[in-house]
């Protein structure tokens, strides 16, 4: 074969235009307003709930496992504003103090959270000190996070 007869590729066009670049994003931005339309907000703040659930009960894990490790008592304290809880921290009992194991969470807004205790421990062998629930509530839906006492177990249970 020739060299004359091969495909060659245009050497003047190599990268998107600004053109094309915005024509995508109004296409993208489109589909996300059809989206929410769509959904509603409803919806959105349903996931939201869902969501913060998911993270309490995970961060209640977490302290959980720091318990174990660590052989110190790992707890959760929750920030009342009003009646509901506005956001909470983890923090480990030492001996010289309460010491903040990680940041606060704020709870976003949409979602309203209902705490049986403003703290939630755990002692060192993982159980937790009371029967422990957590109720986070969005427009449709129902998220109770609670703490076996003996075992120190996080289950998660949604109310449609």
């Amino acid at each position: 074969m020739s060299r004359s007869c091969q495909a060659r590729r245009p050497q003047g066009r190599r990268a998107f235009s600004l053109i094309e670049l915005l024509s995508v994003l109004a296409i993208v931005a489109l589909l996300a307003a059809a989206a929410l339309t769509r959904f509603g907000t409803r919806t959105i703040d349903n996931l939201t709930g869902d969501g913060v659930a998911r993270k309490l009960a995970l961060d209640l894990i977490q302290a959980r496992r720091r318990t174990l490790a660590t052989g110190d008592n790992h707890y959760l304290l929750f920030t009342p504003s009003a009646a509901a809880p506005t956001s909470y921290t983890m923090y480990r009992r030492a001996s010289g103090g309460d010491v903040v194991v990680d940041k606060a969470r704020t709870l976003p807004t949409g979602v309203t959270m209902v705490a049986s205790h403003a703290t939630q421990e755990f002692d060192f062998d993982g159980a937790s000190l009371a029967a422990y629930s957590t109720t986070s509530t969005g427009p449709n839906r129902t998220w109770t996070v609670s703490t076996v006492m003996a075992t120190g177990t996080v289950q998660t249970t949604v109310t449609p």
